[in-house]
């Protein structure tokens, strides 16, 4: 494939949507572009701006918050599988407004409460602090929720 094709399809896939490195070289690498090429092609999307790991991190972590219900901790984990800069991903978690993240973390120990079964209290509350924390919010965060009964 020429470069300036390749060029095109991706700038045009950019403009649609925010794409990181990682997700673009995998592209290129399931549709048979050489490695070379696709570098090329990935050095000229960063140099004029299609592609931005700071603006990709940012826009990744707000989404995965509001949307999927993610908490900070698999936010993280998912950018860095991402190959993405740590301090852009840094950066990335301390814009979700914390007010909005306790919210959802407090409507998610709501709703799963009314839907776990258990025999006693303590067993309930392991249950549902399982369920978040494996969301991705931090353990401190959730059992302080869940001690002081704030959702």
């Amino acid at each position: 494939m020429e470069l300036d094709k390749i060029y095109l399809k991706y700038s045009a896939r950019c403009a649609r949507q925010e794409c990181c490195r990682q997700d673009l070289w995998q592209s290129m690498q399931r549709a048979g572009v050489a490695s070379a090429d696709a570098e090329k092609v990935l050095d000229r999307l960063e140099d004029e701006g299609f592609v931005s790991a700071e603006r990709y991190a940012r826009a990744f972590a707000l989404d995965k918050v509001r949307y999927d219900k993610w908490g900070r901790v698999k936010i993280r984990q998912a950018l860095y599988l991402k190959r993405i800069d740590a301090a852009y991903i840094d950066a990335a978690l301390a814009e979700i407004p914390e007010q909005e993240y306790r919210e959802i973390l407090g409507a998610l120990l709501q709703k799963k409460q009314g839907q776990v079964k258990a025999d006693t209290p303590y067993e309930e509350r392991q249950k549902v602090a399982r369920y978040v924390i494996g969301k991705g919010f931090e353990p401190h965060l959730v059992f302080e929720m869940l001690d002081l009964d704030e959702f």
